[in-house]
């Protein structure tokens, strides 16, 4: 399944998804949801089949310059297919341009990033008074963006269990 950049039917803008549940028994009075869980890269890269089928219970998101995509595993069978994934998502909002054909090659999170920075580099020339200012709000921008792009997967922790003197 592929959000955004889809040939077709395109949903311009998704930056994350936040949350996605797998909907079974659609049109009939037993439908039910089951959450699906948020893997990182590196769990996805670990898994040894992907092509595996099945009923999804995990999904991954790869985030692009001009799209999201989101990866079910295991991918659905032939009885799972025809099932609904709901998802809560991030959305950016639209570009000034109708045609979507001015996409800038900076991923849109760092962009503020990105013009701070301009602006850091220039006071040195321009405004010399004003550096200290402008490179702190650079840092700000920087820190934000980087801590955007790190994966916001499920985590569980279990405590392990331990009985002393017994």
């Amino acid at each position: 399944m592929t959000v955004g950049g889809t040939t077709g039917t395109s949903t311009y803008g998704i930056a994350d998804v936040l949350e996605a549940t797998y909907r079974t028994g659609r049109g009939t009075t037993s439908e039910a949801d089951s959450a699906l869980t948020k893997i990182a890269r590196s769990a996805y890269s670990a898994l040894a089949n992907k092509l595996s089928t099945g009923t999804p219970s995990q999904y991954f998101v790869q985030r692009f310059v001009d799209k999201t995509t989101v990866t079910l595993y295991p991918t659905p069978n032939s009885t799972a297919a025809a099932k609904d994934v709901h998802m809560f998502f991030v959305k950016r909002i639209q570009d000034v341009d109708t045609t979507y054909t001015d996409a800038t090659d900076v991923p849109y999170r760092f962009v503020p990033c990105m013009v701070s920075g301009l602006a850091f580099y220039l006071s040195q020339k321009v405004n010399p008074q004003l550096t200290q200012t402008m490179k702190l709000l650079y840092e700000d921008e920087l820190a934000r963006a980087l801590a955007e792009d790190g994966s916001a997967t499920s985590t569980f922790i279990t405590p392990k269990n331990y009985y002393p003197n017994i």
